[in-house]
């Protein structure tokens, strides 16, 4: 298992909240704090079987590769979505929670918190998936690739790294709509296709292997 330090914290959402996260929101905040603030949202998930509203849904390294590529074929509107890269410190926060498997498995009875919690995430089995970790299994990645991180919101602008997606010319609409909207987008954006094909990104992982990240060159112009 790597050191923590060197872990990502992730988090997907449809593109068109990029530009509440970049603008009213100054950042990622969780269902229940949009609520009750009346900000505008679009909800990946509605129904939160994990009952933890007030905790922003990511994952480890990667993301929940399998409910990722169901949310998306369920949006026939919408198609374009991006992957948020947070800082680790998530990690270690007070209130941050962990799960081996999908956190909506029975409700969320395996998600946990603390360190045992958090190495639960790397263990040969534990609760809530049936199988082994594979031998050659990428070492910083969690056994079950559906595996979840519950982060305490707020998670400010200034703590997302980069902003991954599936290819140059969706990185080319992410800059027009932001600046459209008199917005800039002053993190790096990262083409990582793997992110968007399930199959291929568990191959990866099981593999032990990490995905490619190509950092989009726009002549260096991410905004406006």
């Amino acid at each position: 298992m790597s050191a923590p330090w060197n872990y990502t914290v992730v988090h997907f959402t449809q593109s068109r909240n990029l530009a509440h996260i970049l603008g009213d929101c100054d950042g990622i905040f969780s269902r229940h704090r949009l609520r009750a603030s009346d900000l505008p949202h679009n909800p990946t998930d509605p129904d939160r079987w994990d009952g933890c509203e007030d905790l922003v849904c990511c994952s480890l390294e990667y993301p929940n590769v399998y409910y990722f590529a169901r949310v998306r074929e369920q949006d026939h509107l919408f198609k374009d979505w991006v992957v948020l890269m947070i800082k680790p410190d998530f990690l270690w926060m007070p209130g941050t929670k962990f799960c081996p498997t999908n956190a909506a498995t029975a409700r969320g009875a395996y998600i946990g918190e603390g360190y045992d919690a958090f190495i639960s995430l790397f263990a040969d089995t534990a609760p809530g998936i049936s199988f082994s970790r594979p031998a050659g299994h990428l070492p910083c990645a969690p056994t079950n690739i559906q595996a979840e991180v519950l982060v305490p919101d707020p998670i400010p602008i200034d703590d997302i790294t980069a902003i991954a997606v599936a290819d140059e010319d969706q990185a080319r609409r992410e800059i027009c709509c932001a600046s459209l909207q008199g917005l800039s987008i002053d993190k790096d954006i990262l083409v990582v296709p793997d992110f968007y094909q399930r199959q291929r990104l568990a191959r990866t992982i099981q593999r032990g292997n990490r995905v490619n990240e190509i950092i989009f060159d726009n002549g260096g112009d991410h905004g406006q």
